[in-house]
């Protein structure tokens, strides 16, 4: 039976992934379906000495991955469907993703393309000569004006939202303008980290939601630490504030005169004999002092008996 010989060419790439397997602690994959050969320079020029990138058939990384001795890789080989890129690393995953996100390219927009925010042409000196180009400016909704021989912008106009699709026209004249409004960057599909395989869901990160997570579970943790009495510097204020209105609403309870329940106690009881002579019919309130009149009249009275 005859052994098929692999290419020379071929026989490269695995003995590289295989060195790449054994030397970094971590490989990624990312799609590299609608990625630019633009986008992918930029990335490597960014993220040199942190991430290798290696792109390679994935017959030929399965073929590595016999060879590799890390446990689980074969199931990271198994997820690797269509074109994908390699990125080898000693970055763990999760932050792996943080730093493609935060080392996203910008590149000019394509006919077709998706917006990924809100594209704005600001007003003032375009430096186009006014020509044919005015109609692809009229079609893109945005107002010019001839000055001083060239093509101005009056005002600050959006022309794309997120999520809008970018009409040719639209695309033609940003790319005359020289504006670069598509962030784009990889997006890993999967990952494997010291027998860990992790799946594309498995790697998305959520800042916002991470934030409020973690802001939540604080303050429940906190919330129990005082409600226990479990003392510590951050909950030791909260929990002598506790016990010291606790404290002072049972010697007010039990008029117990402390010096601090005292004004209370004193504020309570005035209180309640307001309520009960108010049930009681009895009036607080002083008499009042007789008139002259009836002073006299009184002391004739008297003389008359």
């Amino acid at each position: 039976m005859s052994i098929k010989k692999i290419q020379p060419w071929k026989q490269e790439v695995i003995e590289q992934i295989e060195g790449n397997l054994s030397t970094y602690k971590m490989v990624a994959a990312a799609n590299l379906r609608q990625v630019r050969s633009s986008q992918i320079h930029e990335v490597r020029k960014k993220l040199r000495g942190k991430v290798q990138f290696l792109v390679a058939k994935n017959t030929l990384v399965k073929r590595a991955a016999e060879g590799s001795k890390k446990e689980n890789i074969g199931r990271f080989t198994e997820k690797l469907l269509g074109s994908r890129i390699l990125l080898f690393s000693d970055i763990a995953p999760h932050s792996l993703v943080l730093l493609l996100n935060k080392n996203k390219v910008r590149v000019p927009a394509k006919a077709g393309d998706v917006a990924t925010g809100e594209i704005l042409i600001p007003a003032g000196n375009t430096g186009l000569p006014p020509g044919p180009v005015i109609s692809e400016f009229g079609e893109a909704k945005v107002p010019t004006k001839i000055e001083s021989g060239s093509i101005w912008v009056s005002k600050d106009t959006v022309v794309s939202r997120k999520g809008d699709a970018i009409s040719p026209k639209l695309a033609s004249v940003l790319s005359k303008l020289g504006i670069k409004p598509m962030e784009l960057g990889l997006s890993l599909t999967a990952a494997y980290e010291q027998g860990v395989v992790y799946a594309e869901e498995d790697l998305k990160v959520d800042l916002d939601e991470y934030r409020t997570n973690l802001r939540q579970a604080a303050s429940q943790a906190f919330n129990v630490a005082v409600n226990t009495g479990y003392v510590l510097p951050e909950t030791a204020p909260q929990i002598l504030g506790k016990v010291y209105r606790e404290a002072l609403s049972l010697a007010i309870n039990a008029a117990y005169p402390a010096e601090e329940a005292l004004p209370q106690i004193i504020r309570t009881a005035y209180i309640q004999m307001l309520g009960l002579t108010a049930k009681a019919g009895i009036t607080t309130e002083t008499t009042e002092k007789p008139k002259p009149e009836e002073t006299k009249t009184e002391e004739k009275i008297e003389k008359k008996d």
